[in-house]
């Protein structure tokens, strides 16, 4: 990023985040397109002298150039980020072109969860095929329909999982948890969540070049090993956001479950005595937070109205 410097653009600017989530997957699509072009490709055969030729040829003024097309690539795929991610979960239009592959992806994982459940619930406990499925269907959403995807599933499983043994809605609790929570616990969340949208992008941008690259290399049959190649690294990068969703699941699990009494602190509610009064309240809060349109209203909370109670600072709100 030297060359950003002129620009005005230090590395103070560039959070570790849009570094690595954003700017390192467009970085790697164009340094491995604009290489096979300055190599002569879809005309000729790539090759390293005429790759070193062109180079020369454009000298610091192309570095620059493709520096800061990395840079507003990154910028304007950081929207996005989000929407690549629930790409990669399965949530697809099912009237689109994905929407065929969609169906089947989900058709294939409710299967499977089938013939896990009916291992679960007919095999001995200590049948290694019983062990296999209970592990199996910790990874898969247990109420909520399957998606089309490990990846969706994984991160589905985690969002029944976190808060479950006290009533909560995972997605209705995890804003406002977020907000009370040490900086040093923040930072270990991002750490992980940053794990897997980092391996989740690559995925997309090694598919996505290795689909370039085909369409340059496509007259020159032993080139297209290299989007072959890109093919392989995008699955890698797949099953490594695959596992990386089931570490940060575990990550916001284990959160709340020391953290989501310091909520009912700092909301000036009385803690309850025991789990079925936690659950109880869990309840009241869950439907009070859907803001769904009731009659009658939610039941109502009741406050405590001693003073409120010490806690460690809350880190800085955003999203993790």
């Amino acid at each position: 990023m030297s060359q950003l410097s002129a620009l005005g653009v230090t590395d103070a600017d560039l959070s570790p985040r849009l570094k690595f989530v954003n700017i390192l997957p467009s970085a790697l699509l164009l340094a491995v397109v604009i290489s096979l072009i300055l190599g002569g490709a879809p005309a000729h055969a790539p090759g390293l002298h005429r790759l070193l030729d062109n180079a020369r040829s454009y000298g610091w003024t192309g570095a620059v150039v493709a520096s800061v097309g990395a840079l507003v690539a990154g910028l304007l795929l950081q929207p996005l980020e989000l929407a690549s991610i629930r790409l990669l979960e399965g949530y697809v239009s099912s009237t689109g072109l994905l929407g065929p592959l969609a169906r089947m992806g989900t058709w294939v994982h409710a299967s499977r969860r089938s013939r896990l459940t009916w291992q679960h619930n007919h095999l001995k406990h200590e049948d290694p095929r019983a062990v296999t499925a209970r592990f199996g269907l910790a990874l898969m959403p247990h109420r909520a329909p399957v998606l089309p995807t490990a990846l969706g599933n994984r991160l589905r499983a985690a969002e029944e999982r976190a808060g479950r043994p006290y009533g909560l809605d995972s997605l209705l609790t995890w804003p406002r948890l977020y907000h009370v929570l040490p900086q040093d616990v923040l930072q270990t969340v991002a750490r992980s969540r940053n794990e897997l949208d980092t391996a989740a992008r690559l995925s997309l941008s090694f598919a996505l070049t290795s689909v370039m690259t085909t369409g340059l290399l496509l007259t020159h049959p032993w080139w297209l090993l290299l989007p072959a190649a890109l093919a392989v690294l995008s699955w890698f990068a797949y099953r490594a956001a695959v596992h990386a969703a089931t570490t940060y699941g575990d990550t916001v699990a284990a959160v709340v479950d020391v953290f989501r009494l310091k909520l009912l602190q700092e909301m000036h509610i009385a803690i309850p005595a025991d789990t079925a009064g936690e659950r109880a309240l869990n309840k009241k809060l869950t439907a009070l937070w859907s803001r769904k349109d009731r009659n009658p209203l939610p039941s109502p909370v009741k406050y405590d109205a001693g003073e409120a109670h010490p806690g460690d600072q809350a880190g800085s709100g955003g999203s993790p």
